[in-house]
């Protein structure tokens, strides 16, 4: 179907044997919540948990999956023994949302003839340098940037030497969530890095702020939110940030963006091209783009629903992506003309402890915050004697704020009301 996001009804078509739909769902805990999984699919198909309960944190869960639908265990096998047994369950589609599921669900979908990024697209999506390369062959604005040489590879280095430019970024060639990102001031501080940590990483070019947004309370970058449908890109919203914790840890987001019409434009012209390039013909899409003296220039595509997109979603346009992500996975060939009309502007603040913080001693103030009809939701992620660690990056958060107000004024009054009335104490 085709139309706008207000045509997309609650029915969902059964299997050809008139049966009712079977998704296989590639999981694990951290990757999406459980409960919003199986609310997500109650009126859209049965679920098949594809789990490994090899990893402590997936079998602990297998007894509440098995109440919430089929449970297919993988642990130890290949993924052709892993397709048999998954094939047995008769599956309609499948889908992954998390990144480092999505490369092994490829090749499972691959096997099984399943509708799903190929393995080769997967790669693009999960692998820094893979992806760049593809955005940068195919003319989309990126950043500069260079893998990352062995620190005993003088060659490699006296190459790198001649090409980079700093101030710069580091980052894990594979990772999400801003992990293990930092900022990098020279060929000596990066040298020093890579001789300190293991793994493949790559320095990317920092980009500036344009000078128009310098005053601005919100951040120079934003992402686009889209999904994919038998090759047809419909972008459903633009996500707006604020400014980043030190070194580049999330604060806050916030949908519909602030951008005007013209900036909005080039933002998902960009995405457009970017997600075209990768190759991308179903699934759900998170493109992050900054604005830049030079025009939108795309940081990163990720092959997944953004973190807390789909409750802002639901906030501020009334539109639920996770039933719309599974109904593409089972083969439905939706499509949008227009980004979704927003009633109100939905929001997720993460807050962050000060970088050189390293046990939560208290927070104060959450109570007074839960009173106000702007919070739909505050959850507390680093109580009292925790640890917490800039290296976390977004998943360090101590406590998130979510909610809705009537437009992005009042958005900045909450944000700001957030971040002087709670106060973290900690040790250092």
């Amino acid at each position: 179907m085709s139309g706008t996001l207000g045509d997309l009804g609650a029915a969902s078509p059964a299997a050809d044997d008139g049966r009712r739909r079977r998704l296989a769902f590639a999981y694990h805990p951290r990757s999406f919540g459980t409960m919003a999984v199986a609310e997500a699919a109650n009126g859209v198909c049965d679920l098949v948990w594809i789990v490994d309960t090899s990893d402590a944190e997936v079998a602990s869960m297998s007894r509440l999956l098995r109440r919430l639908g089929t449970v297919v265990d993988v642990a130890g096998m290949t993924v052709e023994g892993a397709a048999a047994e998954v094939a047995a369950v008769r599956p309609d589609g499948i889908l992954a949302l998390a990144d480092s599921l999505l490369a092994w669900t490829a090749q499972l979908a691959e096997t099984l003839a399943l509708p799903f990024i190929t393995p080769a697209v997967a790669a693009r999506l999960t692998d820094k340098y893979t992806q760049r390369a593809a955005l940068r062959d195919a003319g989309v604005p990126t950043p500069a940037f260079w893998q990352v040489p062995d620190a005993s590879d003088a060659d490699a280095w006296s190459r790198l030497a001649a090409q980079a430019t700093f101030p710069a970024v580091f980052k894990p060639r594979r990772g999400e969530g801003s992990r293990d990102v930092v900022p990098v001031g020279s060929l000596d501080e990066l040298h020093s890095l890579a001789a300190d940590v293991r793994g493949s990483f790559v320095l990317e070019e920092y980009l500036p702020d344009r000078p128009a947004r310098a005053a601005q309370p919100f951040a120079g970058y934003v992402s686009v939110e889209s999904v994919v449908a038998a090759g047809r890109i419909s972008h459903l919203a633009i996500t707006g940030r604020f400014p980043l914790a030190e070194p580049f840890r999330e604060t806050g987001f916030f949908i519909p963006s602030a951008l005007d019409a013209e900036d909005e434009g080039a933002v998902l012209e960009v995405a457009t091209a970017a997600v075209g390039a990768l190759g991308v013909s179903i699934g759900a899409l998170h493109t992050e783009i900054k604005l830049t003296p030079h025009g939108p220039r795309v940081i990163e595509v990720n092959g997944r629903i953004g973190g807390g997109v789909p409750e802002m979603l639901r906030d501020a346009c009334a539109v639920e992506l996770l039933p719309l992500a599974m109904r593409i996975a089972l083969g439905e060939e939706i499509a949008f003309d227009t980004m979704a009309p927003c009633a109100r502007v939905g929001y997720l603040l993460y807050v962050q402890a000060p970088a050189a913080m390293r046990r939560i001693v208290a927070v104060e103030g959450l109570d007074a915050l839960r009173a106000d009809p702007g919070v739909a939701e505050i959850i507390l992620s680093r109580g009292a004697g925790q640890g917490v660690h800039w290296r976390e990056g977004n998943h360090g958060h101590v406590f998130s704020v979510r909610g809705a107000v009537a437009d992005h004024r009042q958005l900045a009054t909450m944000e700001r009301r957030v971040r002087e009335e709670v106060h973290i104490r900690g040790d250092c």
